[in-house]
């Protein structure tokens, strides 16, 4: 039997943007603590695992979705759980607008995706009396924050740390926690394992991208490799490291191989479906 205080965390989908391998859905990552329900990306192809573990009518009360960076195999089943919100559940009486916290721009791409209004359009035009999201950002302000800057955000019973880290212009690591116990680090995207080290703790879970996978890395991989997941598990302390987002032809028997060079401490490859302890 789990721990109350720990976490729970189901894999959604685990794969790149292209790969097409068995298990080839984007990312995803669901975590439930109690009655906290965080959902960390929802990328292509996650909608469907997330709607069969929660039950549609359960979805509106999900405490928030996290979103790393803006590249749609993070976010684009957005869009599938925007009409299941809308249509699926009718926005009942149970309803509830499901925050978002993202980077910015979020809203408008979602909107441009879905040919719908944006949330300025709908502030000043007619629309419904509850939207299905709720959106704000990582940002404490209008200025994009330094390498390591970011939110914390409390989230139920837990808390949101974010924390800027280099892949796109606007990009973020995720920790999520109870308290000041140890707790899950999510690496989103991030083409440099040591910007890791201004958010995982020691005693974290890593949940680690590794999309080079055992390839060495060069000067301008905007994707870190297994290696470097190793090398920001074993720098933090992390307990755990859990490599994901595969990229289209990496090996995932060779990629925790090439971690385990690095850290010493247990590594999973992880699939759809596989669920974990925290």
């Amino acid at each position: 039997m789990a721990d109350s205080n720990s976490l729970t965390l189901t894999v959604l989908g685990s794969a790149g943007a292209y790969r097409t391998h068995d298990g080839s859905r984007a990312s995803g990552y669901l975590v439930q603590r109690g009655a906290t329900t965080l959902v960390l990306d929802l990328g292509h192809g996650t909608y469907a695992p997330l709607a069969a573990r929660l039950g549609i009518c359960a979805l509106p009360q999900i405490s928030a979705v996290a979103i790393s960076h803006l590249h749609p195999d993070h976010w684009v089943d957005l869009a599938a759980l925007r009409h299941a919100l809308v249509h699926g559940n009718k926005l009942g009486r149970d309803a509830r607008s499901v925050s978002v916290i993202s980077p910015s721009g979020l809203a408008t791409r979602l909107a441009t995706l879905l040919d719908d209004r944006t949330p300025e359009e709908q502030a000043v035009g007619a629309h419904e009396p509850l939207q299905p999201f709720a959106f704000s950002t990582w940002r404490s302000d209008a200025v994009l924050p330094p390498l390591g800057g970011g939110r914390i955000v409390a989230v139920g019973d837990l808390t949101i740390r974010s924390a800027r880290v280099r892949h796109t212009g606007e990009s973020y690591a995720l920790r999520v926690a109870n308290g000041d116990a140890p707790g899950l680090t999510y690496s989103g995207d991030v083409s440099h394992w040591e910007d890791l080290a201004a958010i995982v703790r020691s005693g974290d879970t890593l949940l680690c991208e590794a999309a080079g996978g055992a390839t060495q890395w060069r000067e301008g991989d905007t994707h870190v490799t297994a290696y470097g997941a190793g090398k920001a598990a074993a720098s933090a302390g992390a307990v755990k490291l859990l490599l994901t987002h595969f990229g289209a032809e990496v090996d995932p028997v060779e990629a925790v191989r090439a971690a385990g060079t690095e850290f010493s401490g247990e590594i999973v490859a992880v699939r759809e479906g596989d669920r974990f302890e925290i």
